[in-house]
């Protein structure tokens, strides 16, 4: 399955640069997250266990082949940001999920199932320097074909810890479409000649649709430090915030390096969770899914020449009736942004 979706990847990935646009700058990120006390995370190995994103950012305003048809859904936020620049990012994600004892074979009735996600996302988004809005398209797999099993028992090999035996009662194989949107805005910016921006605020919105999810959710991200990058704040795969290219050389200051903190908050309302409801259309292992779930977030970046640094550690209350436990876990995102000018 894997194979199949890099080769995808490929595919979509042809050029087809807007006449008389300035490509600038393409960008390479790989986040993983897990709650592996390796990492920062708590040890527990379990709810959301584990995932990874591997994200390539086209450089700005070029149109790959498969673009169109997110353009053409966008074009009303096209008009609204009349002078934004736009970019799009193709991305490869696995999620996996497991319940909390591992050690056994029989399926656990009063547990989240054990689940992966395999998917392709692409993403467009369009930004000025006070808003940004971001569409995501994920076209993917949950279940064997996923690979969970195999990825998460191979990670435990490496590391010599006792394999997860559930695997035989994971959800089954089920295709998946799923859309999410966000818009953020900086509200509070408080700049410096010298060292850059210093502070800002970020609120945000929105939503996601489909088989695997239906959820809306809002939050705010505040940041502090030396010449912090301009743009709108870190994402993670298991936000479903899609990427944003960060570009070195927009600064507004006179440092090769940049340096921030951060803390982030957020609400999710949630219609549906196949990981957690169990799929629409197979009758297999749930459980009873909250209606509401609150994330907190902090961590750090640093940037220098052109890579950057993200770590942070993230919190979730209970999301699920069965068992009321807040569940954490680290996510380290490393970037490379490729000068193309």
């Amino acid at each position: 399955m894997i194979k199949t979706l890099l080769l995808a990847a490929f595919v979509f990935a042809g050029l087809n640069p807007l006449a008389g646009a300035a490509s600038r700058g393409e960008s390479y990120s790989a986040t993983i997250e897990n709650d592996t006390r390796r990492m920062g995370g708590p040890n527990s190995d379990d709810d959301y266990s584990s995932g990874f994103r591997f994200a390539y950012i086209y450089a700005e305003d070029t149109i790959p082949s498969w673009a169109p048809t997110l353009t053409d859904w966008s074009k009303s936020l096209k008009k609204e940001l009349t002078e934004s620049t736009t970019n799009f990012g193709i991305s490869l994600n696995q999620k996996i999920y497991t319940p909390e004892n591992t050690d056994i074979k029989e399926p656990i009735l009063d547990d989240r199932p054990y689940a992966a996600w395999l998917y392709l996302g692409f993403t467009a988004n369009y930004k000025t320097e006070t808003h940004s809005h971001s569409l995501e398209l994920d076209i993917g797999i949950v279940g064997p074909p996923a690979m969970g099993e195999q990825v998460q028992n191979g990670f435990h090999h490496i590391v010599d810890v006792p394999e997860a035996q559930g695997w035989d009662n994971q959800l089954d194989t089920e295709p998946i479409v799923q859309v999410s949107y966000f818009q953020k805005v900086r509200f509070v910016d408080v700049l410096d000649k010298t060292t850059g921006r210093m502070f800002d605020v970020i609120p945000y919105a929105g939503a996601s649709l489909g088989n695997a999810l239906i959820a809306a959710h809002t939050g705010v991200i505040g940041r502090l430090g030396v010449n912090i990058p301009n743009d709108f704040g870190p994402t993670r795969p298991s936000a479903s915030d899609g990427d944003m290219i960060k570009d070195p050389r927009e600064s507004n200051g006179d440092l090769p390096w940049r340096a921030y903190v951060y803390g982030a908050a957020r609400g999710n309302l949630v219609g549906h969770n196949i990981f957690i409801d169990g799929s629409i259309f197979h009758n297999g292992p749930h459980v009873t899914r909250k209606p509401f779930v609150a994330e907190t977030e902090f961590g750090y970046g640093v940037q220098y020449m052109n890579f950057s640094f993200i770590w942070r550690f993230v919190t979730v209350s209970p999301e699920f009736e069965e068992r009321d436990n807040f569940h954490s876990f680290a996510s380290m995102t490393l970037s490379y942004y490729h000068d193309l000018d």
